[in-house]
């Protein structure tokens, strides 16, 4: 890791990382450390970071995790990276393949809830588009629903590494979507990623009933953009909804710009 300061190596001296300049960031109980520069809390609240975990580990999205960890163990990567990793729920199986693994995401309570149910991963609090790694250090990256920085990612992979993307599917709560919309708009095929060029791509999908679909709700943007009376109808459904999990997974090579 990298000083978000002056980009000089970090080490670990006692309880603390510290570069040559004498910058010094702590090391919390649980393991992260906090690399943020933003002065005000940022990313994933308490709350959500308790909704999404819950929700996440009923095993509605496990199908999703299988599939990856079957890239993982093709690759075999011996430092990888989750981008936007928050409370770690895919970064803890996916870094057993990875000699060294680190996971980092902007939210505070995210980050100390993933370090604490997974030792073999350094979790990191700092911005996916300020990466505090050496350039070409990273075989494999991940992004998991999150933003993908492609200048970042291109610049921390080395040559022969892939960066994995998974994104919604067109169909990806399409179920949820028609009880909050008049008009369901759905999920756009994903564009082109600048820098990068698709190896391979698979869609997978799964539908299952969803008892508690507030808890769903409130772990997608969906919550804070849907009016009241909507809210308040899926609040009165007490059979819950059949819903239609979508994704799609992509793996991207970094493209060589020194090749004609």
């Amino acid at each position: 890791m990298n000083c978000p300061i002056c980009h000089e190596p970090l080490t670990l001296e006692g309880k603390s990382y510290q570069c040559k300049n004498k910058h010094t960031f702590d090391r919390a109980k649980s393991g992260y450390v906090n690399l943020s520069r933003k002065q005000k809390a940022s990313g994933d609240n308490k709350l959500m970071v308790q909704a999404r975990s819950e929700f996440l580990e009923s095993g509605y999205y496990a199908f999703l995790k299988d599939e990856l960890q079957k890239l993982m163990a093709k690759h075999q990567p011996k430092c990888y990276l989750d981008l936007g990793c928050g409370q770690g729920y895919y970064t803890k199986d996916l870094s057993q393949y990875a000699k060294s693994a680190y996971g980092i995401d902007l939210s505070v309570p995210a980050i100390t809830h993933a370090s604490k149910i997974d030792k073999h991963t350094q979790y990191i609090v700092g911005s996916i588009y300020d990466l505090p790694f050496e350039g070409q250090e990273m075989d494999l990256l991940t992004s998991i629903f999150t933003p993908i920085p492609t200048k970042e990612a291109a610049r921390v992979l080395k040559p022969t590494g892939y960066l994995v993307t998974v994104t919604p599917g067109k169909m990806h709560h399409v179920e949820l979507k028609e009880q909050l919309y008049e008009n369901v708009r759905y999920n756009p095929p994903l564009k082109p990623l600048e820098g990068f060029e698709l190896v391979e791509q698979q869609e997978i999908s799964q539908v299952h009933h969803v008892q508690d679909v507030m808890a769903l709700l409130k772990m997608t943007p969906y919550f804070y953009k849907t009016p009241k009376e909507a809210i308040e109808k899926l609040q009165a459904n007490q059979q819950g909804l059949a819903i239609t999990f979508h994704f799609v997974i992509s793996t991207w090579r970094k493209i060589d710009e020194n090749k004609n």
